[in-house]
Protein backbone atom coordinates (compact mmCIF):
# COMPACT_ATOMS: atom_id res chain seq x y z
CA UNK A 1 0.00 0.00 0.00
CA UNK A 2 1.36 3.41 -0.97
CA UNK A 3 1.61 6.11 1.64
CA UNK A 4 -0.08 9.36 0.69
CA UNK A 5 1.89 12.33 -0.60
CA UNK A 6 1.56 15.25 1.83
CA UNK A 7 0.66 18.61 0.27
CA UNK A 8 0.93 21.66 2.52
CA UNK A 9 -0.13 25.14 1.45
CA UNK A 10 1.50 27.89 3.48
CA UNK A 11 -0.84 30.86 3.48
CA UNK A 12 -2.01 34.01 5.20
CA UNK A 13 -5.48 35.07 6.26
CA UNK A 14 -7.56 36.56 3.42
CA UNK A 15 -5.16 35.32 0.71
CA UNK A 16 -7.35 34.64 -2.33
CA UNK A 17 -4.60 32.85 -4.28
CA UNK A 18 -3.92 30.63 -1.25
CA UNK A 19 -7.61 29.65 -1.19
CA UNK A 20 -7.56 28.84 -4.92
CA UNK A 21 -4.54 26.57 -4.59
CA UNK A 22 -6.05 24.88 -1.54
CA UNK A 23 -9.24 24.15 -3.52
CA UNK A 24 -7.14 22.71 -6.36
CA UNK A 25 -5.29 20.46 -3.89
CA UNK A 26 -8.56 19.34 -2.31
CA UNK A 27 -9.91 18.48 -5.75
CA UNK A 28 -6.78 16.44 -6.51
CA UNK A 29 -7.19 14.70 -3.17
CA UNK A 30 -10.40 13.13 -4.51
CA UNK A 31 -8.41 11.60 -7.40
CA UNK A 32 -4.97 10.94 -5.95
CA UNK A 33 -3.58 9.44 -2.76
CA UNK A 34 -2.64 12.73 -1.08
CA UNK A 35 -3.32 14.56 2.15
CA UNK A 36 -3.84 18.30 2.03
CA UNK A 37 -3.50 20.89 4.74
CA UNK A 38 -3.36 24.66 4.83
CA UNK A 39 -1.11 26.39 7.37
CA UNK A 40 -1.47 30.06 8.28
CA UNK A 41 2.13 31.24 8.63
CA UNK A 42 1.09 34.19 10.78
CA UNK A 43 0.52 31.75 13.64
CA UNK A 44 4.18 30.68 13.57
CA UNK A 45 6.97 33.24 13.96
CA UNK A 46 9.59 30.99 12.31
CA UNK A 47 7.40 30.48 9.23
CA UNK A 48 6.55 34.18 9.10
CA UNK A 49 10.25 35.07 9.24
CA UNK A 50 11.17 32.50 6.58
CA UNK A 51 8.38 33.13 4.07
CA UNK A 52 7.23 36.67 4.88
CA UNK A 53 4.78 37.84 2.24
CA UNK A 54 5.86 35.13 -0.24
CA UNK A 55 2.63 33.13 -0.10
CA UNK A 56 1.15 30.85 -1.16
CA UNK A 57 3.99 28.37 -0.88
CA UNK A 58 3.31 24.73 -1.74
CA UNK A 59 5.28 22.03 0.04
CA UNK A 60 5.10 18.46 -1.17
CA UNK A 61 6.34 16.02 1.44
CA UNK A 62 7.81 19.02 3.30
CA UNK A 63 9.88 20.15 0.26
CA UNK A 64 9.08 23.52 -1.31
CA UNK A 65 7.89 23.13 -4.89
CA UNK A 66 5.99 26.31 -5.73
CA UNK A 67 5.50 29.87 -4.59
CA UNK A 68 2.78 32.09 -6.01
CA UNK A 69 0.43 31.00 -8.78
CA UNK A 70 0.18 27.25 -9.48
CA UNK A 71 -2.02 25.49 -12.00
CA UNK A 72 -3.78 22.19 -11.39
CA UNK A 73 -1.60 20.55 -14.04
CA UNK A 74 1.61 21.78 -12.43
CA UNK A 75 0.53 20.56 -9.01
CA UNK A 76 -0.60 17.19 -10.40
CA UNK A 77 2.77 16.66 -12.14
CA UNK A 78 4.72 17.62 -9.01
CA UNK A 79 2.71 15.15 -6.91
CA UNK A 80 3.30 12.37 -9.44
CA UNK A 81 7.04 13.11 -9.46
CA UNK A 82 7.15 13.07 -5.66
CA UNK A 83 5.41 9.70 -5.60
CA UNK A 84 7.75 8.34 -8.27
CA UNK A 85 10.86 9.42 -6.38
CA UNK A 86 9.94 7.64 -3.17
CA UNK A 87 10.73 4.03 -4.17
CA UNK A 88 13.98 5.10 -5.83
CA UNK A 89 15.04 6.99 -2.72
CA UNK A 90 14.33 3.96 -0.52
CA UNK A 91 16.29 1.64 -2.82
CA UNK A 92 19.27 4.00 -3.02
CA UNK A 93 19.24 4.48 0.73
CA UNK A 94 19.32 0.73 1.32
CA UNK A 95 22.23 0.42 -1.08
CA UNK A 96 24.10 3.13 0.83
CA UNK A 97 23.88 5.62 -2.05
CA UNK A 98 21.21 7.87 -0.60
CA UNK A 99 21.78 11.29 0.92
CA UNK A 100 23.43 11.29 4.32
CA UNK A 101 21.42 12.64 7.24
CA UNK A 102 22.69 14.52 10.18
Amino acid sequence: MNMPVHVTILSREDCHLCDVIYRIAMHLQTEMNITTRKVDIEGDSALTERYGSRVPVVLIDEVEHFAGKVTEGELRRAIKKARWRRPISRILSRLGCGPKRG
